[in-house]
C-alpha cells in the first residue's frame, strides 16, 4: 500500500470571492458542484455560451482543463475544432472507469478460463474430441461449446480470496494514481473538496477543516482507514468516501476551528454557523436506502461527535446507536477487510467510551472480532503528525503519529471498559464480589504494562502526542469509574475504605496531572469532546474525597478547563451545561467556589433540560446507590483477602506510573499494606 500522504491546506493564493458560503438550493443536486447561473452575471442572454447538444461523461483533456462541456466527437470534439486547438483530441480514461473495466476483464478471463478447462477435460477423457475440435475450427464460442457439453454457463464469480486480493490490488492502484489524478495542490498534497460539499466553494476552507479533523480527532477516534479514505477522496470515488462523510468531517472540524487565532485567516466565518450548515448538508444527503453503506455508518459516528460537542447528547446517542446497528447488519458493498475492521473497532470504542462516561449500557453487544486489528497491516500506515491549528502551520515539523497503535490500544482498553460497565449496569441480579472487581483492576494494570514503548511514557515534557495523552487520561478515568461505587458501600471497615480511597484518589490525581500537561502543551480548546466528561469524573473524586485545598483547586481547574474548551468561537458548547452540573457538585460537597466564578461560568444560565440533553441523564455522576444494592454481603471481608493476593502476586513487578517526574512505583509501595 502506498505511503501516507499528509493532509494540510494549501498556501496558494485564492480568489477571496471563493470564500462565500453557498446555499444548497443553488446547487446542482446531481453533481454536488455549483450550478450555473441563468442570469450570466450581467451578460446578455444572446452572449451566453451554448452547450453542445450531446455531452460525453469523458471529456477530452482540453475541455477538462477549461471545465467546459464536451461532445466527445472524434478525432476532435466540436469545441476544440471551433477553437483550432488541434486536429485530434486526447481522451484519457477516468480512473473509476479504468477500475471498473479492469474488474470486468478479470472476471471475464476467469469465466473464459473455466469454459476452456471444461472443453479440455472433454478432449482428454471422452470420445467427443474430434467433434469438439471441429466446432472450434468452425469458430464457435467457448461458451456455446461448454454449454452443449453440459458445462456451467452462468456468470462465474471470484472466490472470496480472489475478491479480497483484487480489492487490495485496486486499492494499491487507487493510492498510486491519487498522486496524479485531479486538481492536486503541489504543496499540500491534497486533492481539493470542491466536488464533495455544496456548503462552500472555498477549497482552502475545506482543506483546513479536514486537516484539523485529521490532527485532533482522527488519531484517537479512528472510524475509517485514512489510506482508503484518501484514495477515494482523491479519485472522486464513493467507495470509501462520500459527500455526507466529508460534510460531517468539516462540521467536526468547525469545533476546533479558531478563526480569530489565525493571523492569516481569510475565511471570516462564524464556526458555529458554518458547522451547522455542514451538518444540515450531511443530513440532507443521508437516505434510508444507503444506511447499510460503510460511509453512511461512518457519517453517523462523526455526527455523534458533532452533536455531542454541541451539547445535544440525546440526539448524539441516536447517531451512535444507528452506526452500531447498521454496522452489525449486512453491508451493501463488499469492502476491504482492513478498512472494515478499522471502522468496526473505531465505532465500537466510541460507543463504549460514551457509555462509560454517561453510565449506560453500550448499544453494541459484542466485540467486532476475536483480536483487535487482526487484519490490519500496522506497518503500512506510516502516518505523520504535526501541531496543526492554523493555515500557516503546514510548515511545522512532522513526527510519527503512532495513530494506528493508539487506536488499537484504545480498542483494547474499550474491551476492559465494556466488561466492567456491563458488570455494574447489566448484572441481571448478580452480586458484585471483591474478587471480580480486583480481577478487572488487574486487567487494567496489565493493559498499561503491555503498552508499546512509543505509547507508554508520557512523562517527558513536550514529547507526548495529544492522542497518546488522551489515551492515558481515559485509562485513569476508567479506574476512577471502576472504584468510585465502592466508596458508597456502607459498613466498610476503616482499612478497606482507606485503601479504596487511596487508590481512587491517586488515580484521579494522575489523570488530572495529564490533563494539565495536555492543557499546557496543546490547550484544551483542541481536546476530544469525550475528554470533558473524563475531566468531570477525575475532578469529582478530588472534590468529594480529596483533602483541602486539593478539593478547591480541583473545582477551579475543572471550571477553567471547561471554559477553555467551550470557547465562544466554536469550541464545545456541551461544556456550559457540564460546568453547571459540576458547580452543583461542589456546592453539594461544601467546597468553596472560586472568586471569579461568574467570569468562569459566563452569562448563560443552564437548567435541568440543558444538563439532561448534554449528559442524557440529570447528572454526569455515577448512580452509585443503584450499584451498591447488588454488592455481595461478604464484600468487606473478601476484599481484604483478595487485596492481599493482588499485592503478593504483583509485589515483584514494577508498575509504570506517569506523573510530571515520570517516577516508577511498586504496587506494594503505592498501596502500602493490605487492609486491616
Amino acid at each position: 500500500m502506498a505511503a501516507y500522504r499528509s493532509i494540510r491546506p494549501s498556501q496558494q493564493d485564492r480568489d477571496s470571492a471563493s470564500g462565500s458560503v453557498s446555499q444548497p438550493s443553488g446547487m446542482d443536486s446531481t453533481t454536488g458542484g455549483m450550478g450555473e447561473s441563468s442570469g450570466g452575471g450581467g451578460a446578455s442572454a444572446g452572449k451566453r455560451r451554448r452547450a453542445p447538444k450531446s455531452v460525453t461523461q469523458n471529456a477530452c483533456t482540453n475541455c477538462k482543463k477549461a471545465r467546459a462541456k464536451c461532445d466527445g466527437k472524434r478525432p476532435a470534439c466540436s469545441r476544440c475544432t471551433s477553437r483550432d486547438q488541434g486536429e485530434t483530441c486526447v481522451y484519457e480514461l477516468h480512473v473509476k472507469t479504468a477500475k471498473e473495466q479492469m474488474v470486468r476483464e478479470i472476471k471475464d478471463l476467469k469465466e473464459k478460463n473455466t469454459w476452456i478447462e471444461q472443453i479440455l477435460a472433454v478432449l482428454v477423457s471422452s470420445g467427443h474430441g474430434s467433434e469438439v475440435v471441429q466446432r472450434l475450427r468452425n469458430g464457435e464460442s467457448y461458451r456455446a461449446i461448454a454449454q452443449s457439453l453440459g458445462g456451467e454457463t452462468e456468470q462465474m464469480s471470484l472466490s472470496p480470496t480472489a475478491e479480497q486480493n483484487l480489492s487490495e490490488a485496486l486499492m494499491d492502484y487507487d493510492l498510486d494514481s491519487a498522486g496524479s489524478a485531479g486538481d492536486r495542490d503541489s504543496e499540500s498534497g491534497l486533492i481539493h473538496g470542491r466536488d464533495w460539499t455544496r456548503v462552500t466553494s472555498n477549497e482552502s476552507l475545506v482543506d483546513h477543516l479536514v486537516a484539523l479533523y485529521f490532527t485532533w480527532v482522527h488519531p484517537l477516534h479512528m472510524i475509517f482507514s485514512e489510506n482508503h479514505f484518501m484514495a477515494s477522496y482523491g479519485t472522486k470515488s464513493n467507495l470509501y468516501c462520500s459527500p455526507a462523510l466529508v460534510n460531517a468531517i468539516c462540521a467536526m472540524g468547525c469545533h476546533v476551528y479558531d478563526p480569530e487565532g489565525d493571523e492569516g485567516n481569510e475565511f471570516e466565518m462564524d464556526p458555529l454557523v458554518l458547522g451547522e450548515k455542514f451538518m444540515d448538508e450531511a443530513r440532507s444527503l443521508i437516505r434510508p436506502e444507503i444506511y447499510h453503506r460503510m460511509t453512511t455508518i461512518q457519517t453517523f459516528a462523526i455526527m455523534f461527535m458533532v452533536d455531542l460537542a454541541s451539547g445535544k447528547g440525546s440526539r448524539a446517542s441516536t447517531y451512535i446507536r444507528l452506526a452500531a446497528e447498521n454496522l452489525n447488519a449486512r453491508l451493501e458493498i463488499q469492502y476491504c477487510t482492513e478498512a472494515l475492521e478499522i471502522a468496526k473497532w473505531g465505532i465500537y470504542s466510541m460507543n463504549v467510551g460514551w457509555s462509560s462516561v454517561t453510565c449506560q449500557i453500550p448499544n453494541i453487544s459484542r466485540m467486532p472480532s476475536n483480536h483487535v486489528f487482526d487484519n490490519v497491516r500496522m506497518d503500512m500506515h506510516n502516518q505523520l503528525w504535526r501541531f496543526y491549528r492554523r493555515t500557516g502551520d503546514f510548515s511545522g515539523p512532522e513526527r510519527s503519529s503512532s495513530a494506528m497503535q493508539t487506536a488499537a490500544e484504545f480498542a483494547k482498553l474499550s474491551l476492559l471498559m465494556h466488561e466492567h460497565i456491563n458488570y455494574y449496569y447489566d448484572s441481571h441480579g448478580t452480586k458484585f464480589t471483591a474478587r471480580k472487581i480486583l480481577e478487572q483492576y488487574e486487567n487494567y494494570l496489565g493493559w498499561r504494562e503491555a503498552l508499546p514503548e512509543e505509547l507508554a511514557d508520557v512523562s517527558k515534557e513536550g514529547q507526548a502526542l495529544p492522542h497518546v495523552l488522551s489515551l492515558h487520561i481515559r485509562y485513569f478515568a476508567a479506574l476512577v469509574v471502576l472504584f468510585r461505587p465502592l466508596l458508597a458501600i456502607k459498613n466498610l471497615s476503616t482499612g478497606t475504605r482507606r485503601h479504596i480511597e487511596d487508590v481512587t484518589i491517586e488515580n484521579a490525581q494522575f489523570g488530572v496531572e495529564l490533563l494539565k500537561i495536555y492543557r499546557t502543551q496543546y490547550s484544551c480548546r483542541y481536546q476530544p469532546a469525550l475528554q470533558n466528561f473524563s475531566l468531570l469524573h477525575l475532578c469529582d473524586i478530588l472534590v468529594r474525597y480529596g483533602p483541602a485545598p486539593t478539593n478547591a483547586e480541583a473545582v477551579t481547574f475543572c471550571l477553567e478547563v471547561l471554559k477553555e474548551a467551550a470557547d465562544d468561537r466554536g469550541g464545545f458548547a456541551v461544556c456550559g451545561p457540564l460546568q453547571e452540573t459540576f458547580r452543583q457538585t461542589a456546592v453539594e460537597c461544601g467546597v468553596p467556589l472560586p472568586d471569579n466564578i461568574r467570569e468562569l461560568m459566563g452569562p448563560a444560565d443552564y437548567g435541568f433540560d440543558d444538563i439532561l440533553d448534554a449528559c442524557t441523564r440529570h447528572t454526569y455522576a455515577q448512580p452509585v446507590d443503584q450499584i451498591v444494592e447488588n454488592v455481595c454481603p461478604t464484600f468487606d471481608e473478601d476484599f481484604s483477602e483478595e487485596w492481599r493476593k493482588l499485592i503478593e502476586n504483583r509485589s515483584s513487578q514494577e508498575m509504570r506510573v506517569n506523573t510530571d517526574t515520570g517516577r516508577y512505583m511498586q504496587i506494594d509501595s503505592l498501596l502500602n499494606e493490605g487492609p486491616n
